[in-house]
């Protein structure tokens, strides 16, 4: 997505351009929150949460193999022309979790295993101690974390994302008061206002020594600070309102659905080949063109996903969880999961 020319040029559309890459992680962020909020103050059991795993497992196999599918097809018609080991692939969508094909749902897999240990060990420690741990988190990744090439062994997705997440919403869930209107705005403006200072500053340098291009999409790399307070903001804005809609469910349901789809690692290749930002950014109204290039391709997995949920209220919905809930019955009293 670091497109060269986008990079090196100086216009309102590179900003927004910009901006737009940065939002992911925020997304990340906030579809963790909203998965942990309740599960923090529910009774975890290593039987619940690999049933939650195993319920999972199902829609990235589906997904999988579907787009496994429709990969050889596009391939087959010349549509998808990058290199592709076909063995690997076909053995990959039928372990998709343990080979890590997305790498978000592998990790958060392996936190739903890891969380009623944690829960435990979170739980006895004191609210000075919890807060002394937040605060070593938040210094060492977060304020820390603004300084170019400071990363202390945070530099890849993984599990430890979410772990380091689950610490500090862990807290303000147990131990603080909740935040008023006003101080989720503040989160949310410290977060943007940060975004803009690291924006401005690394186009000017930029602009001033041709040096540093890369450095001018720094701040809206993965974990960053000022993504988690947006995030963070505007989840507890939307989880004060009360708002109930039936279709906003159903819609909501499918949004991990999008990420499987479009972020499937052929189907993101051929996608981002045909609409990439150096095409986008060289229209004839390139903040337009991107503009509708995102709501495009959102609305484009939103339906296929749409017509998974459905599959699945006719078929595998009927009976959730059955499987496992029989084959957990079956091993053995003394069992080292029982």
């Amino acid at each position: 997505m670091q497109a060269i020319g986008l990079l090196n040029s100086h216009s309102l559309a590179k900003l927004i351009y910009q901006c737009l890459m940065g939002g992911g992680w925020v997304g990340n962020f906030v579809f963790f929150t909203i998965s942990i909020w309740f599960l923090l103050d529910r009774k975890q059991t290593l039987q619940s949460n690999l049933r939650r795993v195993w319920i999972l497992e199902r829609e990235l196999l589906f997904w999988s193999i579907a787009l496994f599918l429709i990969t050889i097809v596009l391939r087959k018609h010349d549509i998808f022309t990058g290199s592709l080991s076909t063995q690997m692939l076909a053995l990959r969508c039928f372990l998709p979790l343990s080979l890590n094909i997305w790498w978000y749902p592998t990790s958060y897999a392996l936190f739903l295993v890891f969380l009623p240990f944690l829960n435990i060990g979170m739980r006895r420690l004191s609210q000075r101690q919890h807060c002394q741990l937040a605060c070593i988190c938040l210094l060492l990744w977060g304020l820390l974390g603004l300084i170019p090439k400071l990363s202390y062994n945070l530099t890849e997705s993984t599990v430890f994302v979410f772990i380091y997440w689950y610490i500090l919403i862990s807290y303000y869930r147990w131990h603080m008061k909740p935040f008023s209107t006003r101080r989720c705005w503040s989160l949310i403006g410290i977060g943007v206002g940060i975004d803009f200072i690291y924006l401005l500053g690394s186009n000017l340098l930029y602009s001033a020594t041709g040096k540093a291009a890369s450095a001018q999409l720094f701040i809206f790399d993965k974990w960053k600070l000022p993504t988690m307070l947006i995030g963070f903001g505007m989840f507890l804005l939307a989880e004060r309102t009360g708002f109930r809609s039936r279709a906003v469910n159903v819609l909501a349901a499918s949004a991990f659905g999008v990420y499987l789809i479009h972020f499937y690692p052929p189907i993101l290749a051929s996608w981002t080949y045909y609409l990439s930002v150096e095409r986008m950014f060289t229209t004839a109204h390139p903040i337009l063109f991107g503009l509708l290039t995102i709501f495009a391709v959102f609305v484009a997995c939103l339906l296929m996903d749409l017509i998974r949920q459905g599959f699945f209220k006719l078929t595998f919905d009927r009976h959730r969880g059955r499987l496992f809930d029989r084959l957990w019955k079956k091993l053995p009293e003394n069992s080292f999961l029982r």
